[in-house]
């Protein structure tokens, strides 16, 4: 690799929002903070004290009744609302007035964890985090929290946020990192190569990399996700959803689909067609203005060189972009600005929801329920949401935080995906919620990994990974 390039990481890192692959699944530690104080030390800061500052002026009665001398015990993601817990835990605690066990652990560790702990007679957990595509495959074993939140005014929560956590007509968490996969552009690098106005298509996304492909500079025209396995099976799915299409038979509710009824006819394959035939070829297109190494970049590395300046675009989950908005060192520090991801096909402009929710197992006892509860509605308080931005988390599901002066300071993307939202251009359907999505992706991640490394052409990239889902479902008895 040239030197001068943005060094990819030789080691993927843990990640936020998706399944490590297989080789790296074992041999992970556990993180704990909280009643073992083994996780991490924790910042003695200015900002600490503002933390404790802050809540004692806006919802600290709240906040102090939520525990009363109690312990509660929450399992989570190594995500940044979750590490911005963990910064501030020993003054949430003393907020609370009680101990907070907080267990954070990589994805794939804490989603054997959650299915293992499902199979208890009691939870060893009162609190667990839910990824929003988890919901197909977790709603049975996840309390029914209507009683509760059904009583809260949910209209400051962002509509495509609130709309993933109900199912079956029920509510089934409560939102508290919900972030988007958007697309980010260096305003100044725009400026200079004369391009007017950014990417509305993958047409102008192809256009615009080829003008800003300096590699002489080390600066690649565009930053994606092509690791083999779930880091591409996700880039497929996320851009299919921009080129109009799911990827299943879910059935059309207006420009989008309905994921609130599925059905068994629903679960066939629809990826051997003219929007799947798109995004392969849309993807291997991107190859030749892509960063050296771009087969084995995944969310870490594409953040990172992003971050570094080495790549004029990317696609980047909306909670990553502190790396560069809230880095005054980097190079792309006040010239970055977002769009939804760009449309292929003539379908309409949306990026993909993900991101964490929080809920309660079914197994949890009765009279451990309305504590698990009290402590969610405070965690997910427009007061601790806007301490969470104020520690590296710049996402919010409240329209209200997204749109605080301070915040939007601090966390640009937070306002851009607040307008995102408004306008309608988030959608969760790309990753339908069922259980069999993982499968999905590791089929996709496999086949179009073949495709960019030239052993396998488009067409029967796609034909393959439709034949190989559509055997996942037969045998899962769909159909």
């Amino acid at each position: 690799m040239n030197k001068g390039w943005p060094c990819l990481a030789a080691e993927m890192k843990d990640t936020e929002h998706v399944p490590l692959p297989p080789q790296l699944r074992n041999g992970r530690k556990q993180m704990f903070v909280g009643k073992s104080r083994l996780a991490l030390s924790l910042c003695r800061c200015a900002a600490t004290a503002a933390f404790v500052v802050g809540l004692a002026g806006a919802g600290a009665s709240h906040a102090e009744s939520v525990l009363n001398g109690q312990t509660i015990r929450l399992i989570v993601v190594s995500d940044p609302v979750f590490k911005a817990m963990q910064q501030i835990h020993d003054d949430m605690e003393r907020i609370a007035g009680g101990k907070i066990e907080l267990t954070v652990l990589p994805f794939d560790t804490l989603h054997q964890q959650v299915l293992l702990n499902s199979q208890n007679a009691e939870s060893r957990y009162d609190i667990i985090a839910i990824d929003l595509p988890q919901f197909g495959e977790y709603k049975s074993f996840l309390l029914d929290l209507t009683p509760w939140a059904g009583k809260m005014d949910h209209s400051d929560f962002q509509a495509a946020a609130w709309d993933g956590i109900i199912h079956e007509g029920k509510i089934l968490a409560i939102p508290i990192q919900p972030q988007p996969e958007i697309f980010g552009y260096r305003t100044d690098l725009f400026k200079a190569a004369g391009i007017a106005a950014p990417p509305k298509t993958v047409d102008d996304v192809l256009a615009d990399a080829k003008k800003l492909h300096h590699p002489e500079k080390n600066v690649a025209g565009i930053c994606w996700n092509g690791a083999r396995g779930t880091p591409l099976g996700q880039t497929f799915l996320q851009t299919l959803g921009a080129f109009g299409q799911a990827p299943i038979a879910l059935a059309k509710k207006g420009s989008d689909y309905d994921i609130g009824t599925i059905k068994p006819e629903n679960m066939h394959p629809t990826i051997d067609n003219a929007a799947g035939l798109g995004v392969a070829n849309y993807l291997s297109a991107l190859i030749p203005y892509s960063p050296p190494g771009i087969l084995d970049m995944a969310w870490d590395e594409r953040t990172r060189v992003f971050a570094q300046g080495g790549c004029a675009m990317t696609y980047v989950w909306s909670g990553n972009a502190s790396a560069w908005d809230s880095d005054p060192k980097s190079p792309a520090y006040g010239h970055v600005a977002y769009v939804p991801h760009p449309a292929g096909n003539g379908a309409p402009n949306r990026s993909t929801l993900g991101g964490w929710s929080i809920g309660i197992p079914t197994n949890l006892p009765k009279d451990r329920q309305e504590l698990a509860w009290k402590v969610i509605e405070w965690l997910t308080t427009k007061s601790m949401m806007i301490e969470y931005t104020k520690h590296g988390d710049c996402v919010s599901p409240r329209h209200s935080v997204s749109q605080d002066a301070d915040v939007i300071s601090r966390c640009p993307v937070v306002k851009a995906v607040d307008d995102f939202a408004t306008a309608g251009e988030i959608a969760s359907w790309q990753r339908p919620p069922v259980p069999e999505l993982q499968q999905i992706v590791d089929v996709l991640g496999t086949q179009m990994h073949e495709m960019t490394s030239g052993k396998k052409s488009a067409a029967d990239a796609v034909k393959e990974s439709q034949r190989l889902i559509d055997r996942v479902m037969t045998k899962a008895g769909y159909y």
